[in-house]
């Protein structure tokens, strides 16, 4: 069966356009409406399927869980999820619930009561045996997180070998005193990083230092406030830290306390945001594989809006580890 992505692809326009086509919306050029027509027929995509496609979305909406829009990460999947659903002829609905479990409830209320055709989960305080029951009412998606789940659709980035690769990379360079720093411990993500922190050490036959390891660090004042702290002494050599943000932060620390880097402190960051490129030195850093993992999530998203029964799947992606100036 055959998805609006198609359609799309074969007419060369966007999804949003093939949608309106299907809606019979006017602000469609005669042209495009034409090379979306011929399409629909190429691919045999009949009316059945287009009237089966909107009689299951119902609402038109799609909802986004996020847990803070300030967060720099979480900032961009939102935009990225946001713009790949409208392209798609839905309607994002975001929704910020700050970590507070009851303000996720509720959204999971809603998509109960069918006010969103869809939701996408980009981090959760629910475990995932809460999520594996909240999955039988309707079309759910993790987004970001690696839950172990085989009822859910589950698009994430190996954080473990993220983690594993950047540590260990630090090892190699002769580092032995690594501060792990997290934003949030108890997710999945954050305790996968953790393992691959862990492993890294093990590998080399090193000990790692609990010490060493720091939650709520999410933000440039974060980290450095954190650097300003443990620059007071010789006790570290190298920072792997959870995102570009966090890992600048504590850069701007080591400059203002007269620590050389990459000469006597690595940095290493995370995401490979801009903000990696105009720090002195740029931030080495791990790709996050962010437009691929929403692409291929929106496109199961179309298919299971459309009605296709198939296998959940289980999607993890590897980030690059980018050489820059800081380690």
């Amino acid at each position: 069966m055959y998805t609006i992505r198609d359609v799309a692809r074969l007419s060369g326009v966007s999804r949003s356009t093939v949608s309106r086509v299907l809606n019979n919306h006017p602000y469609v050029s005669d042209e495009k409406r034409k090379r979306v027509e011929e399409a629909i027929k190429q691919l045999h995509f009949t009316p059945n399927q287009i009237s089966s496609h909107f009689r299951l979305k119902r609402t038109g909406s799609i909802g986004i869980i996020v847990p803070y829009l300030s967060h720099p990460y979480f900032a961009e999947l939102a935009g990225v999820l946001s713009e790949e659903s409208h392209n798609c002829g839905y309607k994002p609905v975001l929704f910020q619930t700050f970590g507070d479990r009851h303000q996720e409830i509720d959204v999971f209320e809603k998509w109960k009561r069918k006010e969103l055709d869809a939701l996408i989960v980009t981090s959760s305080s629910l475990n995932q045996e809460e999520l594996d029951e909240m999955s039988t009412n309707g079309i759910l998606i993790i987004c970001n997180e690696a839950y172990q789940s085989r009822k859910i659709d589950v698009f994430c980035l190996n954080e473990q070998k993220a983690a594993f690769k950047s540590v260990e990379y630090l090892i190699k360079k002769g580092r032995r005193r690594i501060v792990f720093c997290s934003d949030f411990l108890a997710s999945p993500s954050q305790q996968e990083r953790l393992t691959g922190y862990k492993l890294a050490h093990q590998e080399h036959q090193l000990t790692w230092n609990e010490s060493f390891v720091f939650d709520k660090i999410a933000t440039i004042d974060d980290g450095y406030t954190l650097g300003k702290e443990l620059c007071k002494t010789d006790a570290i050599d190298a920072v792997f830290s959870g995102s570009d943000f966090v890992a600048a932060g504590y850069l701007k620390a080591a400059h203002e306390c007269g620590i050389s880097v990459p000469t006597d402190l690595s940095i290493i960051g995370f995401d490979n945001h801009s903000i990696s490129d105009v720090t002195s030195p740029a931030i080495t850093t791990i790709t996050n594989r962010t437009q691929e993992m929403v692409k291929d999530l929106v496109h199961m998203l179309e298919l299971r809006l459309s009605g296709q029964d198939k296998p959940f799947e289980w999607k993890q992606y590897e980030g690059k580890l980018l050489i820059k100036g800081s380690a």
